[in-house]
């Protein structure tokens, strides 16, 4: 077993510097000298490799192999990840709650729905993979505070806006500080500027320093008074535990 487990660590190794490598440094005598193998067990286990489909060889080197390509196809994308981290999580903070919570991104110039949990009959027009307006909701203004000026400026080139309800932030000026409240505070609302009705806070999701996602919860579907800030505390509790889960895969999400 313990040989086993060795000879794995280094074709493992092996595999990482065939992947890293290039000319002539993923020659055999390259990759048995960097793995600080005899090149009479690098030949081995690199055929063993090249027979699973891992590698192939190319020339006097070795490249990644079919396998690989089709591995890399079957991973799910960075939206897919994100909405399978995001949804025990809002499942439950929307149980706990008794509210509507969504995840969102932005993407070509829109937010994207990536989830919608805890609404069953259908009272929100929202589902996952729908896109609206950024300008109008809690999850776009909290994607929109956090992009870079170039693209927030460019974004901000496209109003004045349509007015969804009378709440609506059309211009350009009045959503500039909107959003530089919204960054500053760590929280953006939707008080009925895309339905009337509905107020919604959103926090964002940050990975590796950057803000990948946004969720959100539906405070109230009707005029009656309410505070959005006192779900504050239990949304961001959802965030924190969001990124938790995908911290190990950073790289998917800031490269």
């Amino acid at each position: 077993m313990v040989g086993s487990s060795s000879s794995l660590d280094k074709s493992l190794s092996l595999l990482i510097r065939v992947l890293e490598g290039g000319g002539d440094r993923s020659s055999l005598s390259a990759l048995a000298d960097a793995a600080g193998l005899p090149v009479s067990t690098a030949h081995r286990l690199l055929g063993g490799l090249a027979r699973a489909g891992f590698i192939a060889p190319l020339g006097q080197r070795y490249i990644g192999g079919p396998m690989l390509r089709r591995l890399a196809e079957l991973q799910p994308s960075p939206s897919r990840i994100l909405a399978d981290a995001g949804k025990p999580i809002l499942s439950d903070l929307s149980r706990r709650t008794c509210r509507i919570t969504h995840m969102g991104i932005f993407e070509d110039m829109m937010m994207t729905y990536l989830l919608k949990e805890g609404d069953p009959a259908g009272t929100a027009i929202s589902g996952p993979d729908m896109q609206l307006e950024a300008y109008c909701s809690g999850l776009g203004k909290v994607l929109l505070a956090h992009l870079s000026k170039e693209e927030l400026d460019a974004y901000l080139a496209t109003a004045p806006f349509v007015a969804l309800t009378p709440s609506t932030i059309i211009s350009s000026g009045a959503l500039r500080a909107e959003l530089a409240l919204t960054r500053e505070r760590g929280y953006a609302l939707d008080q009925g500027e895309m339905f009337d009705g509905f107020i919604c806070i959103a926090v964002p999701v940050r990975i590796g320093g950057r803000v990948v996602a946004a969720i959100s919860l539906v405070v109230t579907q009707t005029a009656t008074p309410c505070r959005p800030v006192s779900y504050l505390a239990r949304l961001h509790g959802a965030a924190l535990r969001i990124e938790k889960r995908l911290r190990s895969l950073s790289d998917i999400f800031t490269a």
